[in-house]
């Protein structure tokens, strides 16, 4: 009645092959973390490292507003002083958009190309 084609294998798994293929996998990964472990704790043993004993003083301003203060003053001397020709160059280009007035950031016009060279082959 029942047709041979139609019949399926059974599985042949062997429990304890696998349960033996998973414990020497978790061994190993063990056996390995602890070799690692240990080579860890080798190389950094205590009385190879020695902490510093004396730690340099901070460096703190007394009065960090003052600084503050003097900092930008002096860079606004410096800014006001005008002495660096690109800072004198970007004034020179600010005052030519402020005089563009409201087409200041319009697209510029480029100039027209001039035509290609006409190739003899291609004239009439």
């Amino acid at each position: 009645m029942s047709n041979p084609l139609e019949r399926r294998e059974t599985l042949a798994l062997r429990s304890w092959a696998i349960l033996g293929v998973g414990l020497g996998t978790a061994a190993f990964l063990a056996l390995v973390m602890a070799g690692l472990f240990l080579l860890y704790r080798w190389a950094q043993a205590p009385e190879r490292y020695s902490p510093p004993e004396r730690f340099a003083p901070p460096r703190l301003e007394t009065d960090p507003a003052a600084a503050l203060r003097d900092f930008r003053a002096a860079q606004a001397a410096q800014l006001e002083a005008g002495d660096d020709p690109p800072r004198r160059a970007v004034a020179e280009a600010m005052a030519l958009i402020a005089a563009r007035g409201a087409a200041a950031y319009d697209p510029l016009e480029q100039p027209a190309a001039p035509p290609p060279p006409i190739r003899r082959e291609a004239a009439p």
